[in-house]
């Protein structure tokens, strides 16, 4: 090898290996300090990639998590305020039940009206101050809205709520007004028929639209048939009447559905016969003042009665609406009869169409009677009332099974939400966290080539030296 002075190749040699494990011991440390293998993108520029990738993707789904959570307690609040409202319900419908009875004074069933009063006003207040994050719940306005439970995206879960105001909610009803059977008394002791072409449309809440012709069937089956088409509308026959002029010698028979009763054991005692009537489960009021006894029955095709000739006893239909006994018929040997009327009724909003001019005034959209209209200070005001509330719970229970199933989804989301969590920050710590007993040992192997190669560094600047002694 030949010897030189400008140029020491070996130094310069052992200078570079000094570089490289220098940079080697620089470079660990930087990974060691961090705990990271990826600092900077020269240290892995696709992998650098990937990992921001993921990390975004763990950062979307922790705040989605927190917002499932939201979702959670957002239903869990108004579930709470609907039990309390379903709780006032129940004491609603425990006082309408009492007024209902026959035992109560006109100043009984006030002082009832005026805890229907309180709550009706609590049910209210209620709604309008139950909120959630600065959101009112339950007074109409929230609608529905969406709740982001991913990482991108449209990832959402829809929940939607309505008002449990008093105002807002209750039975809603569509009446027959008479017009499909005929509910004024007529002659004879045949149950009408809707007859001609009488299809009715039943457009139900749970968007479910049905058709049945009833031209062959009397009030109760049209109503069995309707209720049946699954649209989520109940249909009933009821019907109303008011006997009059009932004497010793009245004989014959009253049918109330398939339930008989003998005139002639009564011997003209009109309160008897409303007694027997009420055992039977039919709402019968009789009024002594005027001698008139208002019968109300449902799930009958109709009331028919068949007297003597020359009977006296009348019988007439009445209008539901205003509890007023239209034109009445005679009961004679050729009989009476007034057939029940068709009421349709859903705990949410449907329609009410068809093709025969039978139906047409029954035709249109439901209209709702509400809670805050209770009234029960009269009798048939509290039996009234009792489809009501029986209507505004069903309503409510749907709302509450509605937030239940939306709060499972929140639960099985949030699990999920953390299993994908877990398994991407794994996936992320593969890519961009150091390993330190890998990166240790590196580091070791570095710090002992730099110890070397300083060592011989100093040694390789003494070889020009070398020079000197053949000069001298």
């Amino acid at each position: 090898m030949a010897v030189t002075v400008n140029t020491n190749v070996s130094a310069m040699t052992a200078q570079r290996y000094l570089n490289g494990a220098s940079n080697g011991v620089a470079n660990s440390m930087e990974k060691l300090s961090s705990g990271l293998r990826i600092n900077s993108a020269k240290d892995d520029a696709a992998g650098l990639q990937i990992s921001n990738r993921l990390t975004s993707q763990t950062n979307g789904l922790n705040v989605a998590m927190r917002n499932a959570n939201d979702g959670i307690s957002m239903a869990q609040t108004a579930e709470g305020a609907m039990s309390e409202t379903t709780n006032m319900l129940q004491r609603m419908r425990d006082l309408s039940l009492q007024a209902a009875n026959g035992s109560n004074s006109a100043e009984d069933r006030e002082a009832l009206q005026k805890e229907v009063s309180a709550l009706q006003t609590e049910m209210t207040r209620i709604a309008d101050t139950t909120t959630f994050g600065g959101q009112q719940l339950l007074d109409g306005t929230f609608g529905t809205k969406s709740f982001q439970v991913g990482s991108n995206a449209n990832e959402t879960i829809d929940v939607s709520l309505s008002s449990v105001a008093s105002g807002d909610i209750g039975q809603h009803q569509k009446s027959g007004a008479g017009t499909v059977f005929g509910a004024a008394a007529a002659a004879g002791t045949a149950y009408g028929l809707a007859t001609g072409a009488s299809d009715i449309v039943l457009s139900g809440p749970n968007g479910v639209s049905a058709t049945t012709d009833i031209s062959t069937m009397d009030a109760k089956a049209a109503a069995d048939a309707l209720s049946a088409l699954g649209t989520g509308v109940e249909a009933k026959a009821t019907a109303r009447v008011e006997l009059d002029n009932l004497t010793a010698s009245d004989t014959g028979t009253l049918e109330i559905g398939t339930t008989s009763y003998d005139l002639s054991s009564y011997n003209g005692d009109m309160s008897e016969l409303a007694s027997d009537i009420g055992k039977d489960g039919y709402n019968a009021t009789y009024d002594k003042s005027t001698g008139k006894l208002q019968i109300e029955a449902e799930d009958v095709a109709g009331i028919k009665a068949v007297g003597p000739a020359g009977g006296t006893l009348t019988m007439a239909a009445v209008d539901p609406s205003t509890g007023v006994a239209g034109t009445a018929a005679t009961v004679n040997v050729g009989g009476a009869v007034v057939n029940s009327e068709l009421t349709f009724s859903s705990s949410d909003k449907f329609t009410v169409t068809g093709t025969a001019t039978a139906i047409t005034t029954a035709a249109g959209n439901s209209s709702l009677s509400t809670v805050k209209d209770i009234d029960i200070t009269s009798q048939s005001g509290a039996q009234g009332a009792l489809d009501v509330i029986d209507a505004a719970i069903a309503g409510i229970d749907s709302q509450r099974a509605d937030l239940g199933a939306v709060q499972n989804r929140f639960n099985h989301t949030l699990n999920n939400l953390a299993n994908i969590n877990e398994n991407v920050n794994a996936s992320n710590s593969r890519i961009k966290d150091v390993d330190f007993a890998a990166e240790t040992t590196n580091m070791t192997k570095n710090q002992i080539l730099q110890q070397a190669s300083t060592s011989i560094l100093a040694q390789a600047k003494q070889i020009p030296q070398a020079a000197l002694s053949l000069l001298g």
